[in-house]
């Protein structure tokens, strides 16, 4: 009965957090969460089953948004992966989007996580849903070298974990010792993959390391997609990007009505542009998708730009 009354909450939340009435949402949150089990198995309208930990912000959203927590990357994922493709998902927290990527476009998907508990929470999920064959959980954080290297939990925040020093300003990180560390270059090698179409990169300011973790492999022939929250280093990522032969598009700044209607058209069979061009221009922080010059993928995202204003 606990299962089904979280069902009926959390599935009438999300249908009137995208009505017209804008107003109670937070209000209805603080009214249920207390009457909800810590710990949750759910399952998305995506058919994607997730174990999901209450107490913490982001899959508490999780849970309340029915996983619709970044709309635009998932779309990008269904629109973008090729069946069958390889997704590495650097920042996996609880493994959403690398497990919605194999859900819905059958990938190889490689998850990386340094911190212990959520690593085993992506573990949970890859075999809650029977991913074991296809999906490899990679405990360690991604930099440009490997070896070993300090990491700060955000007691406060459970997506803002980082390897990056925190700054003085930011007293809520806590020292959590040596973790280990690779580069995405190592991994390549040692796992012999031929190409990578999805690349997501959310690791708290630790971008830039990163891509340059990825040596001779940062190039559109290896690397096909490449989706990074740009929160440090913007000018100096784009660039390295745009020297290798890649065009920027930036996640439209929609409103939430906006997304959740071009989310419901996309659904129905519809086409929508959940992302801009952007200019030679140095990047602001933001969410930015890269793809080659001139590829496929940057002729259909500039051709559902150029039709934003027929298809909302």
């Amino acid at each position: 009965m606990k299962g089904k009354f979280a069902t009926l909450v959390r599935r009438g939340f999300h249908a009137y957090r995208n009505s017209p009435i804008r107003i109670g949402h937070s209000f209805i949150r603080r009214v249920f969460d207390p009457m909800l089990d810590r710990e949750q198995d759910i399952q998305l309208r995506s058919g994607l089953k997730l174990h999901l930990d209450m107490s913490k912000g982001n899959q508490n959203a999780i849970f309340w948004h029915d996983g619709d927590v970044d709309v635009a990357q998932h779309w990008a994922i269904r629109e973008l992966v090729p069946m069958g493709g390889t997704f590495l998902d650097c920042g996996a927290n609880c493994g959403l989007m690398g497990l919605q990527a194999r859900r819905q476009r059958q990938t190889k998907v490689i998850f990386f996580e340094p911190h212990p508990r959520l690593a085993k929470s992506i573990a949970d999920n890859i075999a809650l849903n029977d991913f074991q064959p296809s999906c490899e959980l990679i405990e360690a954080a991604v930099s440009s070298q490997s070896g070993e290297i300090s990491f700060y939990e955000d007691s406060r925040n459970d997506g803002s974990h980082a390897i990056q020093p925190p700054s003085e300003r930011e007293r809520d990180f806590v020292p959590l010792g040596k973790v280990r560390c690779v580069s995405l270059k190592e991994i390549i090698e040692a796992r012999q993959l031929s190409k990578i179409h999805f690349l997501k990169i959310d690791t708290e300011g630790n971008d830039y390391p990163v891509l340059q973790g990825l040596g001779e492999y940062l190039s559109p022939s290896q690397v096909e997609i490449i989706y990074v929250e740009m929160t440090r280093d913007q000018a100096g990522i784009c660039d390295l990007m745009r020297s290798r032969g890649y065009t920027a598009f930036a996640k439209k700044d929609l409103a939430r009505r906006q997304t959740a209607q071009r989310q419901k058209f996309y659904e129905r069979g519809g086409s929508v542009a959940f992302f801009e061009p952007l200019a030679d221009a140095a990047i602001g922080s933001g969410d930015v998708l890269w793809c080659g010059q001139n590829s496929p993928v940057a002729l259909h995202l500039n051709e559902l730009h150029r039709l934003a204003p027929a298809i909302g």
